[in-house]
């Protein structure tokens, strides 16, 4: 009986310690979310750099994945099955930062705010970077530019994630 006694003491102390630790969500301060029903899109733990020169973030291989199971056609890649025009809320340690929409290089619909590309293509070989733009099809003039990529420099720079080089090249 002292022995059952004793493996429930262990046993539940174990559990006391990892079940907190397992459930824990740990979004790193960074997050993008859908606007619509607040799912994390990408967090702090999938990004493995922060291009300045061309806004671009670099995923990694969990980053992909999660990146991929946002479109979910099974052949030619479709608008409607994935996040192409569906609103995000991007958030730096807990603060909204900005919102917008994610968008692809294959619409010709144009839109004036914060975008996210390319939301319809999957990431795969050496593309494995999404680009945050202001405008598209082409740039629009906003002040917020400026204060949006200063907050983006100063987290990932203090992550030590910022890249000051030209990026991944990405279509203007």
């Amino acid at each position: 009986m002292k022995l059952v006694a004793s493996l429930l003491a262990v046993l539940s102390l174990l559990l006391f310690i990892l079940i907190p630790t397992a459930c824990a969500k740990s979004d790193g301060g960074f997050g993008i979310y859908l606007a619509d029903s607040g799912e994390m899109v990408l967090s702090l733990e999938q990004i493995k750099a922060y291009h300045s020169l061309d806004y671009s973030l670099e995923l990694t291989p969990q980053g992909i994945e999660k990146w991929d199971s946002f479109q979910t056609s099974t052949t030619v890649p479709k608008l409607s099955q994935s996040l192409y025009q569906r609103d995000f809320i991007l958030k730096i340690d807990g603060k909204e930062v900005c919102r917008g929409q994610f968008y692809s290089l294959v619409s010709s619909a144009s839109y004036n705010g914060v975008v996210i590309m390319d939301s319809v293509m999957k990431l795969e070989g050496d593309r494995n970077a999404i680009k945050i733009d202001f405008g598209y099809a082409w740039p629009f003039p906003s002040s917020e530019e400026s204060r949006i990529t200063a907050e983006l420099e100063r987290f990932f720079g203090e992550k030590h994630l910022l890249m000051v080089d030209d990026g991944w090249g990405f279509p203007s």
